[in-house]
Parts: structure tokens; C-alpha cells; sequence
């Protein structure tokens, strides 16, 4: 794991200063079977995913920092606060990093999945109540790419806690609430929440939503993984009967009927 590269200088040291060279020799040498890396920077880390070195990336998500500005850096949250009238939306730089992600078949693992427990304390949160601890891993979970989330516990109720995630329901995850009492244009943004189910045709529209945006960062390029995992799914956008149901249910307006009939065009031809 190539730990912590957060600036130009870092990734210079790492891929100008001959760590990754390093950590390519170890590998062939069969020292080690994968490389990781660990960032708080979505332009950084991007640019580091874009080298094709690493498998696996540790970043920092929770709902506060995929609320902050992109000129913010997000560790400064954890000591200065957050300010909630900075919030505007979903950092657009940090959701295309998570497609990108996905896109070239890289897994997330989350770190701050509570923003240093900060995001349930009654005293810190940046919203009107704590948010829950199911909450914030569902959010995490419910990014592309995302397979593990890392949620410190100093005690055995605290890893109770965590683990109650396994089988809690749907409402007791639902994170919308605190993105709607917000002043944010969310408008005609998937945040694969799933408020839209239940679907009659039993399409999973999140996931498809999902497949449709990492799609749309290259039309002409769908990474064949991708296009093999929306193949999987029992039922696809071409399913769709239009019926409005989901989109009546949508919090933010997305156009999910338009979003069935552009992934079918992409993935289905």
C-alpha cells in the first residue's frame, strides 16, 4: 500500500522517485500479490488511478466531504469544522472519481466513514442531527466502486454497533433526509439512494444508473466489465415499462425513464 498521496510532490516521490518502480519489482517477484494506495485527494488520486499501477485505492468518503467544495480540503474538516453553508451539491470531482474507478476496474476501500465520528455526534455534525451509523455506511457503500468500509470502534456496543448494518432495513439506512434539508441542486442527479423501488418490473435502478454513468465517461470505450455486469443484472433497462412510478418517487428529479432507455442503447445493441 503506497500510503497518503495528496499533492504533485507526493506523487512525484512515488512515480518520479522509484517507490512505484519498487513496488512493480516486488510484485513480479511474487513479494506481494496486489498494490494499493491510499488518498484524500480526488484530483491527486485520479491522477494516480490513471497511471494503472494500483488495484485498489483507500479514500476518505462520507456524505460532509462529498458535500464540500472541491477547493476545500477535506482533513481540514476534521479540526475546523464544516461550514454547511459551503455545501452546494455532490463534489463533482470526487463522483467522477468514484466512476472513474469503477470504470478501469479499481475497488475502493472507504476510510472516515464517520468523519472521525464527528458525523454522529449531536456536537459536530454538519447537519440538523447526528446521522447514524447505518446511514453513514450505507451512503459509503452505495458510491461505484466501493467493496469494504472501514468504521473505527473503541468498544464491543461500538462494533455492535456497526455490525447491526447487516441487518438493518431500509429505512433505518436512508441517508436522503439530510441531503433534502439542504439548499442543494441535486436536480436530475442519481445518488443511487434506491427511493426510487420498489420498480414493477423489478429493475434495479440505482445499479443500472450506476452502469449508465461510468458508460458516460466514455461512450465509445465501455470497459467490458461493465458492460458484463449490466448484462448480469435479472432485469435491464430495455425492461422498463414506463410507467413513471420511479421517477413520482425520485427526491431529486432524475430521469430514470430516459436513463432505461440510454443504458439499453448503450449496453443492449
Amino acid at each position: 500500500m503506497l500510503f497518503f498521496i495528496d499533492s504533485e510532490e507526493d506523487f512525484n516521490k512515488v512515480f518520479h522517485g522509484g517507490l512505484a518502480d519498487y513496488a512493480q519489482k516486488l510484485k513480479q517477484n511474487g513479494d506481494i500479490g496486489h498494490i494499493g494506495f491510499s488518498s484524500h485527494k480526488p484530483d491527486i488520486a485520479a491522477k494516480v488511478v490513471q497511471t494503472g499501477l494500483a488495484e485498489v485505492m483507500m479514500f476518505s468518503i462520507n456524505l460532509a466531504f462529498d458535500l464540500c467544495p472541491p477547493d476545500k480540503y477535506i482533513l481540514d474538516t476534521l479540526t475546523d469544522g464544516w461550514q454547511k453553508d459551503e455545501f452546494r451539491g455532490l463534489d463533482p470531482q470526487r463522483a467522477a472519481l468514484y466512476t472513474l474507478c469503477e470504470q478501469k476496474g479499481i475497488g475502493i476501500s472507504v476510510m472516515k466513514t464517520l468523519g472521525a465520528g464527528k458525523l454522529i455526534s449531536a456536537e459536530h455534525t454538519p447537519f440538523s442531527k447526528p446521522m447514524s451509523v447505518n446511514q453513514c455506511i450505507h451512503y459509503a457503500l452505495s458510491r461505484p466502486s466501493v467493496f469494504s468500509t472501514l468504521v473505527g470502534s473503541q468498544t464491543a456496543d461500538e462494533v455492535n454497533e456497526s455490525l447491526s448494518y447487516l441487518e438493518a432495513g431500509d429505512t433505518d439506512k436512508d441517508y436522503t433526509p439530510f441531503l433534502g434539508e439542504l439548499n442543494n441542486d441535486f436536480a436530475g442527479n442519481c445518488v443511487y439512494c434506491s427511493h426510487c423501488q420498489p420498480c414493477p418490473v423489478d429493475i434495479d435502478i440505482a445499479t443500472v444508473n450506476k452502469y449508465l454513468d461510468i458508460a458516460r465517461l466514455d461512450k465509445k470505450n465501455i470497459p467490458p466489465s461493465v458492460s458484463s455486469h449490466y448484462r448480469s443484472l435479472k432485469h435491464s433497462g430495455s425492461a422498463c415499462i414506463a410507467c413513471g412510478s420511479c421517477e413520482n418517487r425520485c427526491p431529486f428529479g432524475v430521469p430514470i425513464i430516459k436513463n432505461m432507455t440510454e443504458a439499453a442503447e448503450l449496453f443492449e445493441k
